[in-house]
């Protein structure tokens, strides 16, 4: 068997994150719909537990993409780019998600969340940082609530940022795995 030369990695890699990027941009809407609808303490419970999950799920596809070209040249480098084009693609998913639910099916959700923030930070915060919530909140009025689109794309350089942060372990851990 030959060992595939690096276009050739580099492609399927890359088609590779694409297919996977579907599936762990699926897990990542799964993530913000129940992060949505389920409230109090359970709803804070899984938002925790599937935000720990997230380096997890991605190891495991990692995993998969390197155990599928049957361990042919694929380094550190390969399976790093995986990651970051795994996140890229997932985020994508996410991001257009997220813009479609802020525009036209909730419009409201951040103002309200924002207020909500505001709430919080007014009833147990001291009086020195009242002045600061004061600030936000003058801020606030004078740029306006953020746009849908706006936190669309927030969240992707979020996801951008997390695969190139969280891409490092993996790719060492994976690329150590037999």
């Amino acid at each position: 068997m030959r060992v595939m030369e690096k276009f050739e990695l580099r492609m399927l890699s890359t088609r590779q994150a694409m297919k996977y990027g579907v599936w762990f941009g699926l897990f990542l809407v799964l993530k913000f719909v129940l992060e949505i609808m389920v409230q109090g303490n359970a709803g804070i419970f899984l938002s925790g537990f599937l935000t720990v999950m997230v380096p997890f799920v991605a190891y495991w596809l990692t995993l998969r993409f390197k155990f599928m070209t049957n361990d042919e040249g694929v380094g550190f480098g390969t399976l790093y780019r995986f990651c970051i084009y795994l996140f890229f693609f997932a985020s994508m998913f996410l991001a257009v998600s997220e813009f479609v639910y802020y525009q036209y099916i909730n419009p409201d959700y951040i103002a309200e969340q924002l207020e909500t923030l505001f709430a919080f930070l007014e009833k147990y915060n001291d009086s020195a940082s009242a002045t600061t919530v004061t600030n936000l909140k003058a801020q606030l009025d004078e740029v306006g609530v953020p746009s849908a689109s706006a936190v669309a794309v927030q969240t992707l350089w979020i996801y951008i940022f997390l695969g190139l942060i969280l891409g490092l372990p993996i790719a060492a851990i994976a690329k150590n795995k037999r």
